[in-house]
């Protein structure tokens, strides 16, 4: 477990690519989120993992990317374009 925490320790004071606060404590801790949701079938793997703070990983629950991300714009949360921005990074990294 300990190089996963030193991943999460390392994220301290960077910005959630989810909203783009710092994530440190006491409320923003980071966390590692399960992009495709684990419990839908999704493995633990490196390319299905990123590190988010708290309050984002509990909003996007066992949503998809996407269906989250369309959440927040329905919702007019200012995180839908965070959100967006990360999924397009991500399809344009792991797909070309």
């Amino acid at each position: 477990h300990e190089p996963r925490r030193a991943v999460l320790v390392a994220a301290i004071g960077s910005p959630c690519p989810y909203c783009g606060e710092p994530m440190a404590g006491p409320d923003r801790w980071p966390s590692r989120d399960h992009i495709k949701p684990r419990s839908k079938g999704y493995g633990r793997t490196p390319d299905n993992q990123a590190i988010v703070c708290q309050p984002c990983n509990k909003a996007k629950g066992s949503l998809s990317l996407q269906r989250f991300a369309n959440r927040l714009a329905r919702s007019g949360d200012m995180r839908a374009a965070h959100v967006t921005a990360f999924l397009q990074h991500r399809l344009l990294t792991f797909h070309s």
